[in-house]
């Protein structure tokens, strides 16, 4: 999005036990930053790196402005993701062998109501529930601008978001329908990639 050049480093599993003692955080994603003189920095925290690259790349000063106003907003959206997120966090990580943490048993993968509770009350009452009202709020924002989240230019806000709804969309979570976004024309519109990438930045 700032024309900056960088390096896309792809991780497989196989090699993902060996890599994440050398994390901060001992997780995924990382951005390395190398001096001139070879020095290397390591971040993690992927919304923080992007707000770092927007404010420090973005010359137009439109993906994250320094203007308190529009950064309100901006933030504002972001945290709105981010609730979405932790409103979806127990269906993810319950596929994940993170199921003791929710009271679950740890012979998870033998008890016989394992697929019944995933099925209905994870995944089923999330897009019940959690996914309208986040999808209502969401195209209440693109109605009222009638282009992105916060006017006539992509904001990192845009940028959250479209890969948060781009996951709802590609039928790889198991009783999610790729076609769950539907009923909401207004972010279903804005999971284009290319209306709001170019398509040569679109994968």
């Amino acid at each position: 999005m700032t024309g900056t050049d960088f390096e896309d480093k792809r991780i497989e599993f196989k090699d993902w036990a060996t890599l994440k003692p050398t994390t901060p955080h001992g997780q995924l994603p990382m951005m390395t930053l190398t001096q001139p003189d070879g020095t290397e920095t390591k971040f993690a925290q992927s919304v923080a790196m992007m707000r770092w690259v927007a404010r420090k790349f973005d010359s137009s000063n439109t993906l994250y402005p320094a203007d308190a106003d529009a950064m309100l907003e901006i933030e504002e959206l972001i945290g709105l993701s981010e609730d979405m997120a932790r409103a979806w966090a127990p269906a993810l990580y319950m596929g994940m062998g993170r199921h003791t943490s929710y009271g679950y048993p740890e012979d998870w993968d033998d008890w016989p109501q394992k697929h019944a509770t995933v099925k209905k009350w994870l995944r089923e009452e999330f897009l019940k529930d959690s996914l309208p009202k986040f999808m209502e709020f969401f195209t209440k924002k693109l109605e009222k601008t009638g282009t992105f989240f916060c006017g006539d230019q992509p904001t990192i806000a845009d940028l959250q978001i479209l890969a948060q709804l781009r996951y709802f969309t590609k039928g790889v979570a198991d009783h999610v329908p790729a076609d769950c976004l539907k009923p909401f024309p207004a972010s279903w519109k804005n999971v284009d990639a290319q209306r709001l990438l170019g398509p040569d930045r679109a994968s």
